[in-house]
């Protein structure tokens, strides 16, 4: 049996290139998977990929924050699946701008994405988990919400508070059938595009992937996949004593 099997699992963000990749390997795991993304488009292509693969998926447009949003994605799960037993959030929005140069629309736009955002998810997952006795929610956070690094201060201070939002909600229903985790990506490849704009100079481009690389003791920057096997394990039965936890995904970056 795969480690997965029979899991109903929705994966917001899944349209993207971490959360396609995650989406993926949960069906290969024998998950059956929602597949949610902003971009409708995305998220229809991940899931016929997984059908094609021979997985069960359907796919959803979805808003991160606006509530109604996730109550459609539980009624989806609901109706095609019968429940839901995990969550993935890889939805979430980067700013760079350092804490006196963030605009105040910015900030709002970060924290009400990538924080307030998954708190409506949960607020709305949790009691339909409740329902069918428990199951594991996973955020994906990041290593810049676990030490401080200078720039990003909207993003940090939304990955931070995602990282207590998720222990708080692990010791609240731990009791009750419910984990809640979060995976922390250090420097990504896939981030690349974004951090560096896509009309950079190729030249300063690859500066900055030698500049990321130096700081992760591993020398690679981190992959798709390296984040998708760890909320793989995280969703799975193999992790069920695991709850409230900071896992890491970062090359030893956050070990020095």
């Amino acid at each position: 049996m795969t480690s997965l099997e029979g899991k109903r699992i929705l994966v917001v963000g899944g349209g993207g290139a971490q959360g396609s990749i995650g989406a993926r390997l949960f069906a290969e795991h024998g998950a059956q998977v929602i597949v949610a993304d902003a971009v409708q488009d995305a998220a229809a292509s991940v899931a016929r990929d997984i059908r094609a693969a021979g997985g069960l998926a359907v796919s959803s447009v979805a808003d991160v924050g606006n509530q109604s949003s996730w109550e459609e994605l539980v009624e989806l799960a609901t109706s095609k699946l019968g429940g839901l037993d995990g969550m993935v959030n890889y939805a979430a929005v980067l700013s760079r701008a350092g804490a006196a140069d963030t605009e105040v629309d910015v900030f709002e736009r970060t924290l009400h994405v990538n924080l307030t955002g998954a708190w409506l998810g949960m607020r709305v997952v949790i009691p339909a988990m409740l329902a069918t006795g428990g199951g594991s929610i996973v955020a994906i956070g990041s290593v810049d919400g676990l030490v401080g690094r200078g720039g990003g201060a909207a993003y940090q201070a939304s990955k931070g508070g995602l990282r207590l939002l998720i222990k708080s909600v692990a010791t609240e229903f731990a009791a009750r059938g419910i984990r809640a985790n979060s995976v922390h990506p250090g420097p990504m490849q896939t981030r690349m595009k974004m951090v560096a704009g896509p009309k950079a100079d190729p030249a300063g481009v690859q500066a900055l992937e030698e500049r990321l690389r130096a700081q992760v003791p591993m020398d690679r920057l981190g992959q798709p996949i390296d984040i998708a096997h760890a909320a793989r394990y995280l969703l799975s039965d193999e992790s069920s004593f695991v709850t409230g936890v900071d896992l890491p995904v970062d090359g030893g970056l956050t070990a020095q």
